[in-house]
């Protein structure tokens, strides 16, 4: 007979650390919120500034969506497999 492991503690603190990463990520700062706009400089630089945040959005947003869906879909096999070590265990024991 085989024997199927799934590392369930291993996948929980995976579930706590892609929280963290969200987090952290959430809390940092734009550029943009680093200074004035006088601060920066000319236009360019400036415009230079906004692509970036920009893009930094737009990126922060791709991980926290990754995180979630890699998130979802280990707590889904580890309920999946709680079920069915449940079941089979509620059968061997009839």
């Amino acid at each position: 007979m085989t024997r199927i492991h799934i590392p369930g503690e291993e996948l929980a603190d995976a579930i706590d650390i892609l929280r963290t990463i969200q987090e952290r990520i959430a809390g940092e700062a734009s550029l943009e919120a680093a200074g004035t706009a006088d601060d920066a400089g000319d236009g360019s630089l400036r415009d230079a500034i906004h692509g970036f945040d920009a893009a930094w959005q737009a990126g922060q947003e791709r991980v926290r969506e990754n995180a979630d869906t890699f998130r979802e879909t280990v707590e889904g096999i580890l309920h999946n497999f709680g079920d069915t070590d449940e079941k089979l265990g509620r059968e061997l024991d009839e």
